[in-house]
């Protein structure tokens, strides 16, 4: 059997197709919304009576609107919640200094994950070149005005380099991860962004800043999150609580990293799983959870088997079956042993699927001997790969191995054959002679990997969800990354992020240092040149300072903005090369 290469593009096209489906009927519905209130037979005594245009619902607590494919929940249900927070927080003394000092030391933390986060693009942008230079460079060594030269002649250690993973990965769903995946991607990106902005709720408490509203939205299909408070009260503080609320967010995000692999590290799933019925195989095997429905091994792979050998390699091994599996999958050079056969019986079988490079009958493929005198016939690989006598047949590197008159002979190499040795659990025979398995692949190995998904832990009822234990972990790995990257990308000093606030906040605090006893001034106000003379003394224009200070703040959004984009483009050139 061989694989669909037709599968990802109907899935993309079919997930493509719902959600323009879900954009339309928002837009149905926000036009209809628009007309009945444009027909109101009684005027409207104040024009903010009459709904917004943008809007699809509105109370007097909660506020959905939508426009330019952004679909936003805002809610003022949280604010009586933050507020008593506020009061019982500014009562305990104690609990605050404690807050404020862990809240600073996030703020600490803040600032070296926003000048981490620019090297960390840097170091990137130098990976991903290096990458496709030697790619390119590899292609035209490989490939010369289309004459096909030995692979010795590109060093090892170029290609290597080519294949080397960059530290920081474009998420695509269907391209650098599965697209069925893409629902727990959205679960972990909205509940990381939830926890971010639990954190600047929690500081703002700290200085009693009150919060007008929170919500969550959602564009095209990003989720995100956000709270609301007033512009004038945050923009006015002191640079020390500026910076601790602005870092908060990104605070949490770490701290919450820090708990997924505490609990990774104790392996709390050993204990969670046995106790819900679940059994532990990772020694040994893989559980198949999920075979793709338009895949060719769907129906051939039963859900619930465990698969314990792959060809002659058995998945048991030190460092786990998961690392096993994945060597033997995305392996370059895969085994190449053969099988002893008869040498006039090789001779006698027919020549036709040898005429092409893919089989027409699937019960054949074309087989070539090894040695000095090659010749190509068809045989059926059942006879070897699930022999009736396993000590009949002889496994072999070289015709010398074998007997007298006797070759050794191994499927073609545009024929790879590829035997999947699988376990049935009792709950899942049908007869007792099923506990064992056997299911040929021909193919590309890693083909067999994108299409399946397996886990490490196995039902011991039928009754039991077989794939709640790899969707969590799924999630659990999601929820990792995310969680990090979203530490890091959100410190990126650029003008849409915490980063940007942040590198406005130090550059104003670094201006304005020494200057104690003046006024405070807004920073929308000295951005304004309002207040110079409170804030800066007689002698410094403020217009200049505000020059410098956009300079400055406009050459840093732009340097990053050009990392971050050049990161991209080479992140999807990589992919597609």
């Amino acid at each position: 059997m061989s694989s669909d290469p037709d599968t990802h593009s109907a899935d993309l096209q079919r997930f493509i197709f719902w959600l323009a489906l879900f954009w339309l009927a928002l837009y149905a519905l926000r036009y209809h919304r628009r007309q009945a209130s444009h027909t109101s037979t009684l005027p409207s005594l104040t024009s903010s009576a009459r709904p917004s245009s943008t809007e699809l619902f509105r109370s007097p607590a909660t506020r959905i609107t939508l426009e330019q494919c952004h679909l936003r929940f805002q809610s003022t249900a949280w604010n009586a919640l933050h507020q008593s927070s506020t009061a019982r927080i500014a009562k305990r003394h104690d609990w605050r200094r404690a807050l404020e000092l862990v809240y600073d030391v996030g703020s600490v933390l803040g600032v070296l994950g926003m000048l981490g986060s620019v090297l960390l693009l840097v170091w990137t942008n130098a990976q991903l070149s290096s990458a496709l230079y030697m790619r390119l460079a590899y292609q035209q060594s490989a490939h010369p005005h289309g004459e096909i030269l030995k692979r010795e002649l590109v060093e090892k250690n170029d290609v290597d380099g080519a294949n080397a993973t960059p530290v920081l990965q474009l998420i695509v769903p269907g391209l650098t991860t599965p697209l069925h995946h893409l629902p727990l991607l959205l679960i972990a990106l909205l509940t990381t962004q939830i926890i971010h902005e639990c954190g600047h709720a929690v500081a703002a408490t700290l200085d009693a800043i009150p919060l007008t509203s929170a919500g969550l939205g959602i564009t095209v299909i990003l989720p995100s999150a956000f709270v609301a408070f007033p512009s004038e009260e945050t923009e006015s503080l002191h640079p020390r609580p500026r910076t601790r609320l602005i870092s908060a967010g990104a605070f949490h995000n770490l701290m919450f990293w820090l708990v997924l692999c505490a609990a990774a590290w104790l392996q709390t799933s050993s204990l969670v799983w046995p106790f819900l019925g679940y059994r532990d195989v990772s020694q040994y095997g893989r559980v198949i959870v999920k075979v793709d429905e338009a895949s060719s091994l769907h129906g051939h792979l039963p859900v619930g088997a465990v698969i314990v050998k792959v060809g002659d390699e058995m998945l048991a091994a030190p460092g786990g079956a998961a690392d096993r599996w994945d060597t033997l999958m995305y392996a370059e050079s895969p085994p190449r042993l053969g099988w002893c056969a008869d040498e006039a019986w090789f001779a006698a079988q027919d020549r036709t699927c040898c005429a092409t490079r893919r089989s027409a009958v699937t019960s054949l493929a074309c087989f070539a001997s090894l040695g000095d005198a090659q010749s190509e016939h068809c045989v059926n690989p059942l006879q070897f790969l699930q022999p009736i006598q396993a000590e009949s047949v002889l496994r072999c590197s070289l015709a010398a191995e074998c007997g007298h008159h006797q070759l050794c002979i191994r499927p073609r190499g545009d024929q790879e054959l590829m035997s999947l040795t699988m376990h049935i659990p009792s709950w899942l025979r049908t007869h007792a002679q099923d506990s064992e398995q056997i299911v040929v692949w021909q193919g590309e190995r890693a083909e067999v990997a994108e299409e399946v998904d397996l886990g490490d832990w196995l039902p011991r009822h039928v009754w039991l969800p077989i794939g709640l234990p790899f969707v969590w972990g799924t999630l659990f790995s999601y929820l990792k990354m995310l969680t990090l990257s979203l530490y890091f990308f959100n410190l990126l000093p650029l003008p849409f992020l915490d980063g940007g606030q942040l590198y406005d906040t130090l550059y104003d605090a670094w201006v304005i240092r020494g200057q104690r006893g003046h006024d405070a001034v807004p920073l929308r106000r000295m951005e304004a040149g309002e207040g110079a003379e409170s804030a800066f003394g007689e002698g410094v224009p403020m217009h200049s300072t505000a020059a410098r200070r956009a300079l400055c703040r406009n050459l840093t959004h732009a340097s990053v903005g050009a990392l971050m984009g050049s990161c991209i483009i080479l992140s999807l050139v990589n992919s597609y090369l």
